[in-house]
């Protein structure tokens, strides 16, 4: 594989704006054309319309923790974002299985949704991140990071020449799966 050849295909946007239910749509478009998935998503959980905290999901629909309202929570918080509490061994045990390639993938794509502050509390995810997105990968990933600039190893992803960024808006989030998925069936060599 050309090391030119675009490889990452990050979305990024304001909280809220619709980057898992794209990364969702993508994932059913491409699951179509026989594109072999795997990964995770991260979901709002609600009740009665108050946000209570965040779930991960693999792509099997195994579902657990990543974050829960403090005040829903007892017990030592050790990590923590505004009023969140972060769930780090249960994330763990969802998120990281969920981040392979199969030994004989025909066309495969890692999805990560999110990689960011809350997911980052975890040093074995962040040590897989740095493999999935290290120059000696011939991995092929769609991701969401946050909008805001920080950590240094989500600015690495922003930034690598085998990345491409797309801003997700309000009005660009209904339409924009196409030219996503288009450019993704390229790098996995399906047009």
């Amino acid at each position: 594989m050309a090391s030119n050849k675009l490889k990452y295909f990050i979305l990024t946007g304001e909280p809220g704006v619709g980057k898992t239910t794209l990364t969702k749509k993508l994932i059913g478009v491409l699951n179509e054309k026989g594109v072999k998935t795997s990964g995770f998503y991260t979901e709002e959980v609600r009740k009665n319309r108050v946000r209570e905290g965040f779930d991960v999901v693999d792509l099997n629909g195994k579902r657990g923790r990543l974050a829960r309202d403090q005040s829903l929570l007892s017990g030592p918080i050790k990590y923590k974002v505004g009023k969140y509490v972060v769930l780090i061994q249960e994330f763990e045990k969802i998120a990281l299985p969920s981040l392979y390639k199969p030994e004989n993938p025909c066309a495969h794509l890692i999805v990560i949704d999110e990689i960011g502050k809350m997911e980052f509390f975890s040093d074995l995810f962040k040590s897989r991140i740095k493999d999935i997105f290290s120059q000696t990968s011939d991995n092929v990933v769609l991701a969401t990071i946050p909008l805001r600039k920080g950590d240094l190893l989500i600015e690495s992803i922003r930034n690598n020449s085998r990345g491409k960024v797309w801003m997700v808006t309000r009005e660009n989030r209904n339409n924009i799966h196409e030219e996503i998925s288009k450019e993704i069936e390229k790098a996995l060599n399906l047009t």
